[in-house]
């Protein structure tokens, strides 16, 4: 039995015989020498039983959390650190290995499709090592948009707000990266909750992704879309196809002979997160310009969700087959 092991069995032991303050001293030790052998699971585990053990013994709480912090912080990459300066210059030492430790490793052999355009994706990529290349595809243009590089990353849209990916993105030789997936945002909420939103920063000013669609002037939507405020009806398709009978109410933001937005209220949001990807049925009424209404009804696939204020969440929606041009015009916009 190693030394380690003796003295949580002593914790054990003073436990029983209720000697509190004998078992938070070796706790200490125990995490301290855990985490600077950067068993850093076996660290934080302790932590957590030092807690309980005696919830007012903060000093050695907080100087054990800072011992686990500081192993953690030595243990990070150089080589990563360095490509990405200007990333963690920017954040608290625990938010940096909120955000080390949270990521994998992944690497690609040249050709790989790492993102496909219209697929599900919710990873925000960082490029170690290598280079991937960047093609937009419409039904009447396919675009290069740039080749990303090490100190690049990807996939910024689809972590933050759940969407499919409007681009296809490949390994053009072989790719080392790290990768982050779109689950550890409800972690950090409670672990470094100011850290979703340091990143989301970070990835906005230096998105070369999107500066490439302004500088080529291209824009991912293919139709020019219109305001159109109306209530709307919405059900489900099951695996056979067949709508589900269900109806679930919404509001029209704006629509496009390609598709809409429309907003739902829920409290349950990872419900609302899984349309992502699901076919649907909407219908609405909708007043023309000669007076007259018309009853809209068009299935497609939803494309993005995205959270807003107040419960509200944002559903964007492929329409299977466009709306027809004329009919477009024809509605009389609010």
């Amino acid at each position: 039995m190693s030394e380690n092991n003796v003295k949580e069995s002593l914790v054990d032991q003073y436990l029983q015989e209720n000697k509190t303050s004998d078992a938070v001293t070796l706790l200490f030790e125990l995490i301290v020498s855990y985490a600077e052998r950067k068993d850093f699971k076996k660290a934080e585990a302790l932590h957590e039983k030092l807690y309980e053990v005696d919830p007012m013994a903060l000093t050695e709480i907080v100087r054990a959390q800072e011992a686990i912090d500081e192993a953690k912080n030595q243990s990070v990459d150089p080589e990563h650190r360095e490509i990405w300066k200007g990333l963690y210059e920017n954040l608290t030492v625990n938010e940096g290995n909120a955000l080390y430790y949270g990521m994998k490793d992944v690497i690609f052999d040249a050709g790989t499709v790492i993102v496909e355009q219209g697929q599900i994706a919710n990873r925000l990529f960082f490029i170690n090592r290598g280079e991937v290349k960047v093609v937009f595809s419409g039904e009447s243009k396919q675009a290069l948009l740039g080749v990303l590089k090490q100190g690049d990353f990807f996939g910024k849209d689809q972590f933050f707000t759940t969407t499919v990916s409007t681009m296809s993105i490949t390994a053009q030789g072989n790719v080392k990266a790290y990768c982050l997936e779109n689950g550890i945002i409800k972690k950090w909420k409670t672990e470094a909750p100011a850290l979703e939103s340091k990143l989301l920063d970070y990835c906005s000013k230096q998105d070369k992704i999107k500066s490439a669609l302004v500088e080529k002037g291209m824009d991912r939507r293919e139709y020019n879309r219109i305001s159109l405020p109306v209530k709307m009806l919405f059900q489900l398709f099951d695996s056979t196809g067949k709508k589900i009978d269900k109806f679930y109410k919404g509001d029209v933001s704006d629509i496009s002979e390609g598709g809409l937005s429309f907003f739902i209220k829920t409290s349950k949001a990872e419900t609302v997160r899984m349309l992502l990807g699901r076919k649907i049925f909407v219908s609405f009424t909708a007043n023309l310009k000669n007076g007259e209404d018309v009853l809209v009804e068009k299935s497609g696939q939803v494309t993005a969700v995205q959270s807003q204020v107040f419960d509200d969440f944002s559903i964007h929606l492929k329409f299977d087959m466009p709306l027809e041009k004329t009919l477009i015009d024809s509605f009389a916009v609010m």
